[in-house]
Protein backbone atom coordinates (compact mmCIF):
# COMPACT_ATOMS: atom_id res chain seq x y z
CA UNK A 1 0.00 0.00 0.00
CA UNK A 2 1.06 3.59 -0.57
CA UNK A 3 0.86 5.54 2.67
CA UNK A 4 -0.35 9.15 2.57
CA UNK A 5 2.15 11.79 3.61
CA UNK A 6 -0.04 13.10 6.43
CA UNK A 7 -2.81 11.89 8.70
CA UNK A 8 -4.52 13.30 11.77
CA UNK A 9 -6.72 10.38 12.79
CA UNK A 10 -6.46 6.62 12.40
CA UNK A 11 -9.07 3.94 13.15
CA UNK A 12 -8.74 0.16 12.80
CA UNK A 13 -11.68 -2.25 12.93
CA UNK A 14 -12.45 -5.56 11.22
CA UNK A 15 -9.26 -5.52 9.18
CA UNK A 16 -9.81 -2.02 7.78
CA UNK A 17 -7.55 0.92 8.62
CA UNK A 18 -9.18 4.30 8.04
CA UNK A 19 -7.10 7.47 7.95
CA UNK A 20 -8.75 10.87 8.40
CA UNK A 21 -12.18 9.25 8.22
CA UNK A 22 -12.03 8.52 4.50
CA UNK A 23 -8.84 6.83 3.26
CA UNK A 24 -9.39 3.07 3.76
CA UNK A 25 -6.79 0.29 3.58
CA UNK A 26 -7.06 -3.45 4.09
CA UNK A 27 -4.76 -4.19 7.02
CA UNK A 28 -5.66 -7.63 8.41
CA UNK A 29 -2.92 -7.50 11.05
CA UNK A 30 -1.49 -4.64 13.09
CA UNK A 31 2.19 -5.50 13.05
CA UNK A 32 5.02 -3.67 14.80
CA UNK A 33 5.96 -2.17 11.43
CA UNK A 34 2.43 -0.84 10.87
CA UNK A 35 2.34 0.70 14.35
CA UNK A 36 5.75 2.28 13.75
CA UNK A 37 4.46 3.80 10.52
CA UNK A 38 1.33 5.18 12.23
CA UNK A 39 3.32 6.63 15.11
CA UNK A 40 5.23 8.75 12.61
CA UNK A 41 2.09 10.74 11.79
CA UNK A 42 1.07 13.80 13.84
CA UNK A 43 -2.07 11.96 14.93
CA UNK A 44 -4.49 13.53 17.37
CA UNK A 45 -6.66 10.41 17.53
CA UNK A 46 -6.05 6.67 17.15
CA UNK A 47 -8.60 3.93 17.89
CA UNK A 48 -8.42 0.17 17.55
CA UNK A 49 -11.46 -2.04 18.14
CA UNK A 50 -11.35 -5.80 18.47
CA UNK A 51 -7.65 -6.49 17.87
CA UNK A 52 -5.36 -8.13 20.50
CA UNK A 53 -3.12 -5.10 20.88
CA UNK A 54 -0.39 -5.87 23.42
CA UNK A 55 1.62 -3.52 25.61
CA UNK A 56 4.70 -4.05 23.42
CA UNK A 57 2.74 -3.17 20.27
CA UNK A 58 2.10 0.29 21.74
CA UNK A 59 5.77 1.09 22.31
CA UNK A 60 6.25 3.11 19.06
CA UNK A 61 3.75 5.65 20.41
CA UNK A 62 5.79 6.42 23.53
CA UNK A 63 6.35 10.17 23.70
CA UNK A 64 3.89 10.91 20.87
CA UNK A 65 3.54 14.68 21.05
CA UNK A 66 0.19 15.38 19.36
CA UNK A 67 -2.04 12.50 20.52
CA UNK A 68 -5.14 13.72 22.40
CA UNK A 69 -7.56 10.79 22.05
CA UNK A 70 -6.39 7.16 22.16
CA UNK A 71 -8.46 3.99 22.29
CA UNK A 72 -7.80 0.27 22.36
CA UNK A 73 -11.10 -1.54 22.92
CA UNK A 74 -11.31 -5.30 23.50
CA UNK A 75 -7.56 -5.67 23.24
CA UNK A 76 -4.89 -7.55 25.22
CA UNK A 77 -3.43 -4.68 27.24
CA UNK A 78 -2.31 -4.89 30.86
CA UNK A 79 -1.33 -2.23 33.39
CA UNK A 80 2.13 -2.20 31.80
CA UNK A 81 0.61 -0.01 29.04
CA UNK A 82 0.18 3.08 31.22
CA UNK A 83 3.78 4.40 31.07
CA UNK A 84 3.34 4.71 27.28
CA UNK A 85 0.19 6.79 27.76
CA UNK A 86 1.80 8.89 30.49
CA UNK A 87 4.47 9.96 27.99
CA UNK A 88 1.88 11.56 25.67
CA UNK A 89 1.80 15.22 26.84
CA UNK A 90 -1.51 16.12 25.14
CA UNK A 91 -3.50 12.97 25.92
CA UNK A 92 -6.95 13.87 27.30
CA UNK A 93 -9.16 10.87 26.41
CA UNK A 94 -8.19 7.22 26.92
CA UNK A 95 -10.65 4.46 25.98
CA UNK A 96 -9.59 1.00 27.18
CA UNK A 97 -12.95 -0.78 27.31
CA UNK A 98 -12.73 -4.57 27.32
CA UNK A 99 -9.04 -5.04 28.17
CA UNK A 100 -9.54 -7.72 30.81
CA UNK A 101 -5.86 -7.71 31.76
CA UNK A 102 -6.09 -4.21 33.29
CA UNK A 103 -6.85 -3.98 37.02
CA UNK A 104 -5.72 -0.38 37.56
CA UNK A 105 -2.58 -1.20 39.54
CA UNK A 106 -0.51 0.82 37.05
CA UNK A 107 -2.70 3.93 36.93
CA UNK A 108 -0.33 5.89 39.17
CA UNK A 109 1.82 6.34 36.05
CA UNK A 110 -0.81 8.81 34.74
CA UNK A 111 -0.57 11.23 37.70
CA UNK A 112 1.74 13.58 35.83
CA UNK A 113 -0.51 13.87 32.76
CA UNK A 114 -3.61 15.85 31.84
CA UNK A 115 -6.02 12.95 31.30
CA UNK A 116 -9.65 14.03 31.58
CA UNK A 117 -11.69 10.97 30.52
CA UNK A 118 -10.86 7.31 31.11
CA UNK A 119 -12.98 4.32 30.01
CA UNK A 120 -12.17 1.14 31.95
CA UNK A 121 -15.52 -0.64 31.70
CA UNK A 122 -15.40 -4.41 31.02
CA UNK A 123 -11.90 -4.62 32.54
CA UNK A 124 -10.51 -6.07 35.77
CA UNK A 125 -10.48 -2.64 37.45
CA UNK A 126 -10.75 -3.13 41.22
CA UNK A 127 -11.10 -0.91 44.28
CA UNK A 128 -7.35 -0.31 44.58
CA UNK A 129 -7.20 0.64 40.90
CA UNK A 130 -10.10 3.06 41.26
CA UNK A 131 -8.31 4.69 44.18
CA UNK A 132 -5.27 5.18 41.96
CA UNK A 133 -7.47 6.65 39.22
CA UNK A 134 -8.85 9.17 41.73
CA UNK A 135 -5.30 10.45 42.25
CA UNK A 136 -4.97 11.49 38.57
CA UNK A 137 -5.19 15.27 39.06
CA UNK A 138 -7.32 16.32 36.07
CA UNK A 139 -9.45 13.19 35.65
CA UNK A 140 -13.16 14.08 35.70
CA UNK A 141 -14.92 11.03 34.19
CA UNK A 142 -14.19 7.32 34.51
CA UNK A 143 -16.34 4.47 33.14
CA UNK A 144 -16.54 1.59 35.66
CA UNK A 145 -19.37 -0.72 34.52
CA UNK A 146 -18.65 -4.48 34.44
CA UNK A 147 -15.53 -4.24 36.62
CA UNK A 148 -14.50 -5.58 40.04
CA UNK A 149 -15.15 -2.23 41.76
CA UNK A 150 -17.34 -2.62 44.85
CA UNK A 151 -19.67 0.00 46.29
CA UNK A 152 -17.33 0.40 49.26
CA UNK A 153 -14.53 1.04 46.79
CA UNK A 154 -16.63 3.67 45.03
CA UNK A 155 -17.41 5.47 48.29
CA UNK A 156 -13.69 5.44 49.14
CA UNK A 157 -13.01 7.96 46.35
CA UNK A 158 -15.81 10.36 47.36
CA UNK A 159 -13.19 12.65 48.88
CA UNK A 160 -12.28 13.64 45.30
CA UNK A 161 -15.06 16.06 44.39
CA UNK A 162 -13.77 16.43 40.83
CA UNK A 163 -14.13 12.84 39.67
CA UNK A 164 -17.44 11.59 38.26
CA UNK A 165 -17.60 7.79 37.96
CA UNK A 166 -19.97 6.71 35.16
CA UNK A 167 -22.01 3.60 35.95
CA UNK A 168 -25.31 2.48 34.40
CA UNK A 169 -25.08 -1.18 35.40
CA UNK A 170 -22.55 -1.68 38.20
CA UNK A 171 -24.52 0.39 40.71
CA UNK A 172 -28.10 1.59 41.01
CA UNK A 173 -29.23 5.15 40.36
CA UNK A 174 -29.83 5.54 44.11
CA UNK A 175 -26.31 4.36 44.92
CA UNK A 176 -24.79 6.84 42.45
CA UNK A 177 -26.91 9.66 43.87
CA UNK A 178 -25.76 8.71 47.36
CA UNK A 179 -22.15 8.82 46.13
CA UNK A 180 -22.69 12.33 44.68
CA UNK A 181 -24.26 13.44 47.96
CA UNK A 182 -21.27 12.12 49.90
CA UNK A 183 -18.94 13.96 47.51
CA UNK A 184 -20.75 17.22 48.19
CA UNK A 185 -20.69 16.62 51.93
CA UNK A 186 -16.95 15.98 51.93
CA UNK A 187 -16.32 19.06 49.75
CA UNK A 188 -18.30 21.41 51.97
CA UNK A 189 -16.56 23.97 54.07
CA UNK A 190 -17.24 23.54 57.80
CA UNK A 191 -19.90 26.27 57.96
CA UNK A 192 -23.30 25.41 59.41
CA UNK A 193 -26.13 25.76 56.93
CA UNK A 194 -28.68 28.52 57.60
CA UNK A 195 -31.81 26.47 56.83
CA UNK A 196 -34.06 29.52 56.66
CA UNK A 197 -31.73 31.24 54.18
CA UNK A 198 -31.51 28.04 52.09
CA UNK A 199 -35.31 27.80 51.97
CA UNK A 200 -35.55 31.43 50.85
CA UNK A 201 -32.92 30.83 48.15
CA UNK A 202 -34.83 27.83 46.85
CA UNK A 203 -37.99 29.95 46.73
CA UNK A 204 -36.18 32.69 44.77
CA UNK A 205 -34.78 30.12 42.34
CA UNK A 206 -38.15 28.41 41.88
CA UNK A 207 -39.74 31.69 40.89
CA UNK A 208 -36.81 32.54 38.62
CA UNK A 209 -37.06 29.13 36.92
CA UNK A 210 -40.79 29.59 36.37
CA UNK A 211 -40.44 33.08 34.89
CA UNK A 212 -37.54 32.02 32.64
CA UNK A 213 -39.58 29.06 31.37
CA UNK A 214 -42.48 31.40 30.64
CA UNK A 215 -40.14 33.82 28.83
CA UNK A 216 -38.67 31.01 26.71
CA UNK A 217 -42.15 29.79 25.78
CA UNK A 218 -43.01 33.35 24.74
CA UNK A 219 -39.82 33.58 22.67
CA UNK A 220 -40.64 30.34 20.85
CA UNK A 221 -43.80 32.01 19.59
CA UNK A 222 -42.67 35.64 19.18
CA UNK A 223 -39.05 35.28 18.01
CA UNK A 224 -36.00 37.34 19.00
CA UNK A 225 -37.07 40.32 16.90
CA UNK A 226 -40.12 40.88 19.12
CA UNK A 227 -40.11 44.29 20.82
CA UNK A 228 -40.86 42.71 24.21
CA UNK A 229 -38.07 40.11 24.08
CA UNK A 230 -35.34 42.12 25.79
CA UNK A 231 -37.53 44.21 28.16
CA UNK A 232 -39.20 41.07 29.54
CA UNK A 233 -35.84 39.38 30.10
CA UNK A 234 -34.31 42.47 31.73
CA UNK A 235 -37.29 42.64 34.08
CA UNK A 236 -36.53 39.09 35.25
CA UNK A 237 -32.87 39.98 35.79
CA UNK A 238 -33.86 43.05 37.77
CA UNK A 239 -35.83 40.91 40.22
CA UNK A 240 -33.59 37.89 40.64
CA UNK A 241 -30.02 38.37 39.40
CA UNK A 242 -27.19 40.35 41.00
CA UNK A 243 -24.50 39.09 38.58
CA UNK A 244 -23.18 41.78 36.28
CA UNK A 245 -24.27 41.00 32.68
CA UNK A 246 -21.51 39.45 30.57
CA UNK A 247 -21.11 39.60 26.77
CA UNK A 248 -22.35 36.46 25.04
CA UNK A 249 -24.66 35.43 27.86
CA UNK A 250 -28.23 36.36 28.73
CA UNK A 251 -29.52 39.04 29.03
CA UNK A 252 -26.99 40.70 26.65
CA UNK A 253 -26.95 37.70 24.32
CA UNK A 254 -30.38 36.27 23.62
CA UNK A 255 -30.85 32.50 23.57
CA UNK A 256 -33.53 30.07 24.62
CA UNK A 257 -34.26 26.36 24.87
CA UNK A 258 -37.40 24.89 23.35
CA UNK A 259 -37.57 22.46 26.28
CA UNK A 260 -36.96 25.23 28.80
CA UNK A 261 -33.52 25.76 30.34
CA UNK A 262 -34.84 25.25 33.87
CA UNK A 263 -38.14 23.43 33.33
CA UNK A 264 -36.84 20.14 34.78
CA UNK A 265 -34.70 21.50 37.60
CA UNK A 266 -34.85 19.64 40.94
CA UNK A 267 -33.22 20.78 44.18
CA UNK A 268 -30.53 18.49 45.59
CA UNK A 269 -28.59 20.24 48.31
CA UNK A 270 -27.44 23.51 49.86
CA UNK A 271 -24.01 24.61 51.06
CA UNK A 272 -23.26 27.62 53.23
CA UNK A 273 -20.19 29.55 52.06
CA UNK A 274 -20.38 32.61 54.31
CA UNK A 275 -23.18 34.29 56.22
CA UNK A 276 -24.22 36.11 53.04
CA UNK A 277 -23.43 33.53 50.36
CA UNK A 278 -24.48 29.94 49.74
CA UNK A 279 -24.73 27.38 46.97
CA UNK A 280 -27.95 25.69 45.90
CA UNK A 281 -27.33 22.44 43.99
CA UNK A 282 -29.80 21.25 41.34
CA UNK A 283 -30.12 18.44 38.79
CA UNK A 284 -32.13 18.41 35.57
CA UNK A 285 -34.48 15.44 36.07
CA UNK A 286 -34.44 14.23 32.46
CA UNK A 287 -30.75 14.57 31.57
CA UNK A 288 -29.09 14.30 35.00
CA UNK A 289 -27.31 17.60 34.27
CA UNK A 290 -25.89 19.19 37.45
CA UNK A 291 -25.81 22.90 38.29
CA UNK A 292 -25.05 24.94 41.36
CA UNK A 293 -26.26 28.48 41.88
CA UNK A 294 -24.27 30.94 43.97
CA UNK A 295 -26.80 32.94 45.98
CA UNK A 296 -25.93 36.30 47.52
CA UNK A 297 -27.73 38.25 50.23
CA UNK A 298 -28.74 41.64 48.82
CA UNK A 299 -30.45 43.91 51.31
CA UNK A 300 -33.14 41.87 53.06
CA UNK A 301 -33.37 39.21 50.33
CA UNK A 302 -31.37 36.83 48.20
CA UNK A 303 -30.37 37.04 44.52
CA UNK A 304 -28.54 34.82 42.03
CA UNK A 305 -24.90 35.87 41.77
CA UNK A 306 -23.58 33.15 39.42
CA UNK A 307 -24.24 29.66 38.07
CA UNK A 308 -21.82 26.79 37.47
CA UNK A 309 -22.28 23.55 35.54
CA UNK A 310 -20.53 20.29 36.30
CA UNK A 311 -18.55 19.49 33.18
CA UNK A 312 -14.81 19.21 33.68
CA UNK A 313 -15.24 19.94 37.36
CA UNK A 314 -17.44 22.94 38.21
CA UNK A 315 -17.25 25.60 35.51
CA UNK A 316 -18.92 28.99 35.51
CA UNK A 317 -21.41 29.60 32.74
CA UNK A 318 -24.28 31.95 31.95
CA UNK A 319 -27.84 32.02 33.24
Amino acid sequence: MEWPKRARTADWENGILTLDGEKKFEIPELTAEIMEQLSGYTLVGFHVKGYPVTDDLLSPFAGHKSMANFGVENGALTDACFPVFSSMPKLRILLLTGNAGIDGSGLSALRSGKLDLLALDHTGLDDTGLLQAASIPKLSHIWIDHTAVTYEGLLAVAGNNRIEPVSHVQFTKEQMENFSQLQREKAKKPVQLDEQAAAECRRVLSTFFAEMTEWEQYMEQAGFEDAEAVPRLLAIWEKYVSEKPRPGYRPLGLSCSAQGTYSGEEFLDAEQITKNKLYIYTREKNTGFDRRFLMKRVGEGWMIDAVQERLDGWQRTGL
